[in-house]
């Protein structure tokens, strides 16, 4: 397994479980109790710190395992890495034109952000699972 499919999967994982929580959270207490008139930015702010801790710490750890694949990239990496890029844009692109939609109607601040960071989110995820099936699968 090369180190750019070593980071994708690390990336894939930590934005899964660090957002995961981070929308759980947030959403399971916005529907239950309501929206909040003020964004919770701390629990945000602490969740995207996480995710950058998380990430550093794990691409550390891989490139100390294996030092001469972590600065290796052959064009088959940046043909994967453009692949995922279009995907995850185009998926990007709707999410951000219906978070457009949202603000149109009227909707709260709440669900703006929050649509559009899940939007963000949902793109890199689709990015990430679309770059490992092009290298388990072979471009």
């Amino acid at each position: 397994m090369s180190f750019r499919e070593k980071s994708t999967w690390i990336l894939l994982a930590v934005t899964l479980i660090v957002y995961g929580w981070y929308f759980a959270t947030t959403l399971g207490g916005a529907l239950g109790a309501g929206v909040p008139e003020v964004l919770d930015n701390v629990r945000l702010f602490g969740a995207i710190v996480t995710l950058v801790v998380l990430t550093i710490i794990a691409h550390i750890v891989i490139a100390i395992l294996s030092p001469k694949d972590a600065d290796q990239s052959d064009e088959r990496d940046r043909l994967i890495e453009l692949r995922g890029d279009q995907r995850g844009g185009f998926l990007m692109a709707i999410a951000l034109f219906s978070t457009m939609g949202l603000a149109m109607t009227g909707a709260s601040v709440f669900w703006i952000a929050h649509a559009a960071l899940a939007g963000l989110v949902i793109s890199e995820i689709v990015k990430a699972v679309s770059k490992l099936i092009d290298y388990r699968g072979g471009v």
